[in-house]
């Protein structure tokens, strides 16, 4: 159960960097797309709220609330349209074939 765990953390990454913060890592690279924070509501549950990332704090909005960590991150949604334009410009054609 840990590799799995392991190996969907590397395909969702996301970095804690605060004791109830982490930034989700998708594409770019270069700065987080998300920002999930941790806190305990009345009754001691943990809630996680997702925020769009800016890099201003006071300028973040929470776009969805989970139960957990995990479900939090899985939330956060990749950019495919980046990662399929990339794959166009360093991708041949199947099987070397010329496409029309």
């Amino acid at each position: 159960m840990s590799r799995a765990n392991d190996i969907e953390r590397e395909r969702m990454p996301y970095v804690q960097i605060d004791t109830n913060l982490w930034a989700v890592m998708r594409y770019p690279k270069d700065h987080p797309v998300a920002m999930i924070v941790g806190v305990a509501n009345r009754d001691n549950v943990p809630l996680f709220f997702v925020q769009q990332w800016h890099p201003e704090p006071s300028k973040r909005r929470v776009i969805s609330q989970h139960d957990t960590l995990e479900e939090a991150n899985a939330s956060v949604l990749w950019d495919l349209e980046r990662v399929n334009a990339a794959g166009r410009t360093r991708v041949g054609p199947p099987n070397g074939t010329p496409q029309k």
